[in-house]
């Protein structure tokens, strides 16, 4: 019954645009004025105005003289981060700023680690009763959120959805 609910919240998540308002921190506005400043201590300080937790790649090196006033703590982060050619990849309240070519040939290698997991993956097979809608009427929301190996089918006679696909796949 659990996996229904689960079918049913992310059709719903899926369907429905985001109606909260973004955290505090994430609207703080902040004024920065420096010449020639390390590119490291800019970042941790940016950081810290954003509450989260900062690692900087080896490969991050150089100078940052900045002007701002007023301007939300987000978009000093994200005009430093492209003055310099680098991105950053966010993971609960831990920031990794890498240059963005090595975040590019990261998440990559990592589609292409789940891609063969995925391929190797043994297939696994749901059995979804569906109330209060028809499964049938599901079934084009359902299949298009299957891997390339899934398959979906109703059953009408007890209005259920047969669900074959991989497990998922998690990655390290």
């Amino acid at each position: 019954m659990s996996l229904v609910r689960a079918v049913v919240a992310m059709l719903v998540l899926l369907s429905t645009p985001a109606l909260a308002e973004p955290p505090a921190a994430e609207s703080k506005r902040i004024s920065i004025d420096v010449v020639r400043a390390d590119l490291h201590d800019v970042l941790r300080m940016l950081a810290e105005v954003g509450r989260l937790n900062v690692v900087v790649s080896d490969e991050v090196q150089g100078k940052v003289t900045l002007k701002l006033r007023d301007v939300p703590w987000r978009q000093a982060l994200d005009t430093v981060l492209a003055s310099n050619k680098l991105g950053h990849e966010l993971r609960g309240n831990v920031l990794r700023v890498a240059p963005l070519k090595q975040l590019t040939e990261e998440a990559e290698a990592r589609a292409k680690l789940k891609q063969a997991r995925e391929v190797v993956a043994p297939l696994k097979t749901y059995f979804i009763p569906v109330s209060y809608a028809r499964a049938a009427e599901l079934l084009p929301q359902v299949q298009a959120q299957l891997s390339p190996r899934g398959s979906a089918s109703v059953d009408a006679r007890t209005n259920t959805l047969i669900v074959t696909d991989v497990a998922p796949v998690e990655l390290p």
